[in-house]
């Protein structure tokens, strides 16, 4: 005999071996239905048995799931317009009050003088 063979004759001894470990299991829980035993237990004995079952038949085994991966389309400029838009013009509307709006106190409003007056070093020494 050669390798091949006898690689084939080990695997069917295998295949033999798990078959009959499971259909030993598979009487064990239907016996121990016939006699009203708890479903979990025969339920174990079922799912051991088919695990042994795949375990023979290893092609036959429904293969795991694997998600299709999902195409794109590309960048997604919706979004990011969606996004823009309001914050350019809520800036917008910032830089708008903060060069033609109030000072804070709704009385009055800057003028280059009063720049002049309140800043930190001024070049000259207000006058009163």
């Amino acid at each position: 005999m050669d390798d091949n063979t006898i690689s084939r004759q080990r695997r069917y001894v295998d295949i033999a071996s798990s078959l009959a470990n499971a259909s030993h299991l598979y009487k064990k829980a239907a016996d121990a239905m016939l006699a009203g035993e708890d479903e979990k237990t025969y339920y174990a004995w079922v799912k051991e048995a088919n695990l042994l079952v795949d375990d023979a038949f290893p092609e036959k085994a429904p293969p795991k799931y694997i998600p299709e991966p999902i195409a794109t389309r590309g960048f997604d400029w919706k979004t990011l317009t969606q996004i823009l838009i309001p914050v350019i013009a809520i800036l917008g509307i910032l830089l708008f009050l903060v060069f033609s709006g109030t000072t804070g106190d709704l009385t009055k409003t800057w003028n280059l003088e009063d720049i002049k007056k309140n800043s930190l070093y001024p070049k000259q020494a207000p006058t009163n």
